[in-house]
């Protein structure tokens, strides 16, 4: 109904995080002419492609790429999927904690950048070193003046498409029916979006929860990790329930009563009865899930 789309126009939002990259990898023709030539093959059947910064490992453009990678996994976490096109669904209730995150992810992104900078004239001699005359050409490396243009971090927030915004006159081109009939399917599509969002939140428990169950029906250890990674998520996921949706809570409220509140050490080998009841309750809710995801 209308009553619901609104609701739901107001507890969510639309929401792109795109991050440019400089690459730092140059296909090589002549090693590739050349490689081709002593297999006896055409230069199509593949490329060289070699790394402009074959140097050790931790240095400031590797940072760069990590800060990158670590903002696309927190707005992945704190977010729903929406189209594949890497916009995705953000609620409302997780709009500040959101903003937060990518605040610091972009701040450690252009610190990195700015260390890059600072440090490309030694990463290029040090290249040099290891590619060898045969390799490196100086040309391939860009100048520091031109490093800020190459990457970039933006986060963009819009709303919701709604099928009452949808304004075409009705003419001779389009009848008022087919307009009519363009917007129920558009209401129809937003919810089929979000309901596999909600199937998202399930499928994300059911991964965690199914870890878990994996750790401790296997008698091995049971990390830290896993139990922290589950209580994240379940830190997060009510703040991404959009449609209220009953039986989210209703998990929620199990795997923190019956799972997220014993620690690694509670769950050690040495406690043989009590892991298998955790790992029994583990399998209950895991099946619980799996049910919910293909409602």
């Amino acid at each position: 109904s209308m009553a619901d789309t609104n609701s739901l126009l107001t507890r969510t939002m639309l929401v792109s995080l795109s991050i440019s990259m400089y690459r730092a990898r140059k296909r090589d023709k002549r090693i590739t002419k050349e490689t081709a030539a002593r297999y006896g093959t055409v230069e199509k059947a593949g490329n060289y492609n070699k790394s402009l910064f074959p140097v050790e490992d931790g240095n400031s453009y590797q940072l760069i790429d990590q800060a990158a990678s670590n903002a696309y996994t927190h707005f992945r976490a704190q977010t729903l999927p929406w189209l594949d096109d890497g916009t995705r669904i953000l609620t409302a209730a997780n709009y500040l904690h959101l903003m937060e995150i990518i605040r610091q992810d972009r701040a450690a992104f252009e610190s990195a950048v700015a260390e890059f900078k600072t440090d490309l004239p030694e990463l290029v001699k040090k290249a040099e070193a290891i590619l060898g005359p045969k390799m490196f050409h100086a040309e391939d490396y860009l100048q520091p003046h031109q490093v800020d243009a190459r990457f970039g971090f933006s986060i963009k927030v819009f709303p919701l498409p709604v099928a009452e915004d949808f304004r075409i006159p009705a003419g001779q081109l389009i009848s008022q029916e087919e307009i009519n009939q363009i917007k129920e399917q558009n209401t129809r599509d937003l919810y089929d979006a979000f309901k596999e969002a909600i199937r998202d939140t399930y499928r994300r428990l059911h991964d965690h929860v199914s870890n878990l169950h994996r750790a401790l029906s296997s008698g091995g250890v049971v990390k830290q990790a896993t139990i922290k990674n589950l209580r994240d998520l379940c830190e997060v996921l009510p703040r991404l329930n959009p449609t209220n949706d009953e039986g989210l809570t209703e998990m929620l409220r199990k795997i923190n009563e019956q799972l997220t509140c014993h620690d690694a050490e509670d769950l050690g080998k040495k406690h043989k009865k009590f892991r298998k009841q955790v790992a029994k309750e583990a399998e209950r809710i895991q099946s619980d899930l799996a049910a919910f995801m293909g409602r």
